[in-house]
């Protein structure tokens, strides 16, 4: 197959890499951000910042960035071409400016303080250093800062109603980032952003679907915003767009290398709105009309596993329901936090003991989840209970024997050989006094980490007869 590109035939792939070097670079929207990667991912109430917009123009930043001041001339023409695309109209004009790195962290921290209390985030922290997602030293929140701040090249204020670029922003880069971001004011003023912004303090995976859909929409809206740019025929450009997340994602790790070298909970969290968000709006939209899209604003997907099967999506496939009890057996603990980790969380956890593609499989058959901590005074890193539901039990069988793989990689005992496949009621090894232990009954796993070995026994039983996971619609058994 051959497209036109300036005037020239050159194979789809090429141009299609061309375009995916362009947007290398990942875009953040600060109105969503908390979403991403931000801690203690949850509901709860949330202190909005003033919702009087400033002035329609913004000049913030330093004088030698006049390149990027002077971008801001280019809005009404970008928009123009953004509506056009995307077929939303422009109800009222926004205001925009320019901001710097130091100006554009100090707003990162500003929100990041209004939504969450250090409590809040420390709980967060303790949880993903028990999970072995964090180093056991990490500072969480200077590492969500630094990251953070460095991807961020624009970002619409859905509170304040303004869109601002970033003054670092290469020259190549800036009008289609622009073209994100004035995305962004356009569905904030047709679907209300806030109500997508607002955090979800335990419901992680139902945040991150939400943020694939704006960012998802926004990142395709952006690629074809740069395409058409570059001479693309539009015809082709729903069916390529599909393939391009991974490979987008893929070349913004090559070019920024903190980001490939954070921690695996954060860069896929960072990442997946963008990546998989793309995807599943290209496969939602298919060959049907932009609308199709609006009517996902209208009706989001409610887990990361709709966004990675968009045909569960469209089935309407929901996450199972989990309800919890007291832990009587360990009185002197007290909860200190729950959340629902998702298929997508899932997948990263057990790539701690097995390749990505492995732990992706693994993770494919979640059927839903919840995982609660537990803190004692006294003590440095809480326990963890994860109870989940599997599609089958064939998808319960995978999922516990990458449990297994992660809890011997908790522990040190890797080496260990593994049981067969649904011979170990109870699969438990220790470090120090401490249990990390995996039990399935059936469609539900258990995953425990951290819980006083004396007791691991008793934890189980107590969860398995007081908790309950179960289909919605279904009584649990």
């Amino acid at each position: 197959m051959v497209s036109r590109f300036g005037g020239r035939g050159v194979s789809r792939r090429a141009v299609w890499s061309s375009v995916g070097r362009k947007l290398a670079l990942p875009l953040l929207s600060f109105g969503l951000f908390a979403s991403l990667a931000a801690p203690s991912r949850g509901d709860g109430d949330s202190k909005e910042p003033p919702t009087t917009a400033p002035p329609p123009t913004i000049q913030a930043g330093s004088d030698s960035k006049a390149g990027s001041h002077a971008l801001l001339g280019a809005v009404d023409e970008i928009t123009r071409k953004v509506v056009a695309i995307r077929g939303l109209p422009m109800k009222s004009p926004f205001a925009r400016g320019v901001l710097t790195r130091q100006e554009i962290t100090l707003r990162l921290k500003e929100r990041i303080h209004n939504d969450y209390s250090p409590e809040e985030v420390r709980g967060e922290a303790l949880m993903l250093k028990r999970m072995g997602l964090l180093p056991v030293d990490a500072d969480y929140e200077k590492l969500l800062f630094e990251l953070l701040s460095e991807q961020v090249a624009g970002f619409y204020d859905p509170y304040r109603k303004t869109l601002y670029v970033a003054d670092w922003l290469p020259l190549d880069m800036q009008r289609p980032a622009l073209a994100h971001e004035i995305q962004h004011a356009l569905q904030d003023q047709h679907f209300d952003l806030k109500k997508l912004a607002r955090p979800l303090k335990s419901e992680g995976d139902r945040q991150l679907a939400q943020a694939a859909v704006v960012e998802g929409d926004g990142t395709a809206v952006m690629m074809e915003f740069a395409a058409r740019g570059m001479g693309v025929e539009s015809a082709q450009l729903p069916t390529v767009l599909a393939r391009l997340g991974r490979q987008m994602m893929q070349l913004a790790m090559s070019t920024t290398p903190s980001l490939q070298q954070a921690p695996a909970v954060l860069r896929e969290s960072l990442m997946f709105p963008y990546a998989a968000g793309l995807e599943f709006v290209a496969a939602v939209r298919a060959d049907k009309p932009w609308s199709r899209i609006d009517a996902v604003f209208r009706d989001p997907p409610v887990s990361t596993e709709q966004v990675l099967h968009p045909d569960k999506y469209l089935s309407g496939e929901r996450p199972w329901k989990v309800t919890t009890a007291s832990l009587t057996s360990l009185p002197q603990y007290k909860e200190l936090r729950r959340d629902v980790l998702g298929e997508l969380m899932y997948k990263v956890w057990f790539s701690r003991a097995q390749s990505d593609r492995d732990a992706e499989q693994a993770a494919a058959g979640w059927g839903g989840d919840l995982l609660v901590g537990f803190a004692q005074e006294g003590e440095t890193l809480p326990l963890l209970v994860a109870l989940s539901g599997w599609d089958t039990e064939k998808d319960a069988v995978e999922a516990e024997q990458a449990a297994q793989k992660l809890v011997q990689n908790l522990t040190g005992k890797s080496s260990d050989k593994l049981p067969p496949p649904g011979k170990s009621p109870l699969f438990e090894r220790h470090s120090g006094d401490r249990s990390f232990a995996v039990a399935r009954r059936g469609q539900k796993l258990l995953i425990v980490c951290g819980v006083p070995s004396v007791s691991t026994s008793a934890v189980v039983a107590e969860i398995f007869r007081s908790w309950s996971a179960a289909p919605i619609g279904q009584v649990a058994p």
